[in-house]
């Protein structure tokens, strides 16, 4: 992990930290599952590059684990819900339809 990575990453006042896999809304903590953090790392990690929702699911599954694509919208859905709930903003992920999902730039 790249020091910046490790230092963490931030975009308007929400702060994602990987070592502690914590995310903050100006200084409230989010609560999110393991599944959840890492789906919001990666789209934030690589702000404006659209995922697929196959792309996303290699990144967020283990080996193993057996879950499907709607696997990946609910938890879209799920990290949206939480983002509204702390910062009453629903624009934090974008959906590019026909293509995936990307973190707003």
């Amino acid at each position: 992990m790249l020091k910046k990575e490790m230092d963490g990453l931030e975009y308007q006042n929400l702060k994602i930290n990987p070592l502690e896999q914590t995310v903050y809304y100006f200084g409230e903590e989010i609560p999110l599952t393991n599944r959840e953090f890492q789906l919001l790392y990666l789209l934030l990690k690589y702000q404006g590059q659209v995922f697929s929702k196959r792309q996303i699911y290699e990144q967020i599954t283990e080996d193993g684990e057996r879950v499907d694509y709607h696997t990946v919208e609910i938890t879209i859905s799920r990290i949206r819900k939480k983002l509204e709930a702390y910062s009453g903003r629903t624009d934090f992920i974008i959906t590019i339809r026909g293509r995936g999902y990307k973190f707003r730039k």
